[in-house]
């Protein structure tokens, strides 16, 4: 094992019962990639991200973080794995504010504030922080979870569909952010229909049909799929899927 790999997949099938969700998928995401993850509905994106971050038990193959077995290590990859899925769940009784200050907490982190009233401030949130999530709109809930998900500063960062709730301007906020958090070292893997204009991911992850159809840079994509623009909908076209 690499322990300087963030994100390590080798086999991995996941099966639903009879469905088979994911078939002997291999991917790797190295530290400083921001890696896009395309396909079309149902191709096994989402269960992907909830195998790599420990949150669903894959049926066979390996997975590892930072060279830590996901299923015999659970506990110890939290300290560098988080997820946001594309509905974040809260805590009832809490504020946006109250939500980060209890992470801070459960990760031990000292000199937090700056960090957490930035990514407020970064996302528009700092004056709504007082309230609760569950009077936020669905973009502000999203951004929230992001705020959450990018203050613990996870070697491993794994985003379901981050884009869909937010504006233009917040999502190309978005991506500034997670440019930045790639090129101080973390992996990012995010699956998306859609990104921010004039954006592209250092690399990209093609699922179709539970299976990794190509992964390359958008050189890469290029060639193997023969479209003269690399984009999630001409991915989806070029696989002969509607965008």
């Amino acid at each position: 094992m690499d322990p300087a790999l963030p994100l390590r997949v080798a086999g991995l099938t996941h099966r639903y019962g009879d469905v088979i969700a994911l078939e002997s998928v291999d991917l790797q995401v190295p530290a400083g990639c921001l890696m896009a993850l395309v396909g079309r509905n149902g191709a096994g994106k989402s269960t992907l991200l909830a195998c790599a971050a420990g949150w669903t038990r894959a049926s066979e193959g390996a997975i590892e973080v930072m060279g830590l077995p996901v299923d015999r290590d659970e506990r110890a990859i939290r300290r560098h794995v988080v997820l946001v899925p594309d509905t974040p769940r809260f805590w009832l009784d809490l504020t946006a504010w109250e939500h980060l200050q209890y992470l801070a907490g459960v990760h031990r982190m000292r000199d937090w504030r700056g960090e957490a009233e930035g990514l407020l401030a970064g996302f528009g949130l700092l004056a709504h922080r007082a309230a609760s999530p569950l009077a936020y709109s669905r973009g502000m809930r999203q951004k929230l979870a992001l705020a959450m998900a990018l203050m613990v500063r996870p070697q491993l960062v794994l985003l379901d569909e981050p884009f869909a709730p937010l504006d233009a301007e917040s999502a190309a906020q978005l991506w500034d952010v997670l440019r930045t958090r790639a090129g101080d070292g973390a992996a990012v893997l995010f699956s998306c229909h859609q990104l921010p204009p004039g954006t592209e991911p250092d690399a990209w992850a093609v699922l179709d049909g539970g299976r990794l159809a190509v992964a390359g840079s958008t050189a890469e994509l290029r060639r193997a799929l023969g479209v003269a623009t690399v984009t999630p909908d001409s991915i989806l076209r070029s696989l002969g899927a509607d965008a």
